[in-house]
């Protein structure tokens, strides 16, 4: 008769991290990143055998203490990640994929789409936090997208880099400042030009051409994937999609870029999109709290990850392949 395996350690609770951390401080034991991803690789395995399926993970640090200019939004060097996460995926066509991203690059977005379905018939979203801009454009190429009860998805309207110092700006903002500079010119006269110059010298002509073209490019390629793969084989979709995504890019209704967007409108436009069930809220905040809680003590800022080979990601400035180094953690004060 086997012996029981024992359990694996949980974690409930941002307090079970901070607890986890504190033993580990008084009693002087070391850990390592080979130790944290041991306990998100059992996460993920736990959260496989619920689903029945293989699981990629692509994970950013994002919410607080992120060093200016830090590689974590979406852009053409995760071309190099997804690649790795997709080839270690043996016979199967249907997989999740664990997202936890402020977005990024359309372009770029649109490109890891293209790889994942090169390969997959079958691709679901789990989001156990938060999807924002492009990152919500790549779970709306989804079959499917699962949230936890806290998560949220968010308005698609890109963002723009003015330059190293300006980041995210929306292109609908940089827009509705030329249109008001036009206007108050118009109205009061060239003697208001000489107000506007330093406007007009940092937004040139070529910035606001991009934003159009990135809002252009955003809604195409959102109501391609929504026709192609959400609301496959269905009949008179296009007015449904048009809603949708409508509402999605619709930076005078959203105000903010990173306002989360109600489950409730979501699934007004028969989105396929839904709260997990009890286990898999419970999988996905773990997975969370291991993920949040690994980029708060290390230098790392981006994480591809599976349970099949595949864990390396970004630190700031810098890439780590293959295996990560056994570097030991000290837990914060």
């Amino acid at each position: 008769m086997e012996s029981p395996q024992p359990q694996r350690k949980k974690f409930k609770t941002t307090q079970d991290w901070h607890d986890y951390f504190g033993a580990a401080q008084q009693a002087g034991q070391p850990i390592t990143t080979k130790n944290l991803f041991a306990l998100r690789k059992a996460c993920y395995e736990d959260i496989e055998k619920h689903r029945g399926r293989p699981l990629l993970i692509y994970a950013t640090k994002f919410l607080e203490g992120v060093p200016q200019g830090a590689p974590n939004s979406i852009d053409l060097s995760d071309v190099d990640g997804f690649t790795d996460l997709i080839n270690s995926v043996k016979g199967s066509k249907s997989i999740d994929v664990l997202l936890h991203s402020p977005g990024g690059r359309p372009d770029a977005t649109e490109r890891l789409v293209c790889l994942l379905r090169d390969k997959f018939e079958e691709i679901n979203f789990l989001i156990p936090h938060s999807a924002y801009s492009a990152a919500t454009m790549l779970a709306l190429s989804g079959n499917s997208i699962v949230l936890h009860s806290s998560a949220i998805l968010g308005p698609i309207d890109p963002q723009i880099n003015i330059d190293p110092q300006i980041n995210g700006v929306p292109a609908r903002s940089i827009k509705r400042g030329f249109e008001k500079a036009k206007e108050r010119i118009a109205k009061e006269g060239p003697e208001a030009l000489p107000a506007y110059i330093p406007l007009i010298e940092k937004y040139s002509l070529e910035l606001l051409e991009l934003c159009e073209d990135s809002e252009k490019l955003s809604k195409e390629l959102v109501s391609t994937w929504l026709k192609k793969y959400m609301f496959k084989g269905e009949k008179n979709v296009d007015k449904k999609i048009k809603k949708a995504v409508s509402y999605f890019s619709d930076y005078d209704t959203h105000l903010m870029h990173s306002r989360p967007l109600p489950m409730d409108k979501l699934t007004a436009f028969g989105l396929k999109i839904e709260l997990a069930d009890d286990t898999l809220q419970d999988l996905l905040w773990e997975s969370y709290i291991l993920l949040n809680g690994f980029f708060n003590v290390s230098p790392f800022v981006k994480l591809y990850e599976s349970t099949h080979g595949v864990s390396w990601g970004k630190q700031f400035q810098q890439i780590f392949v293959g295996p990560q180094p056994q570097q030991q953690i000290k837990p914060k004060q």
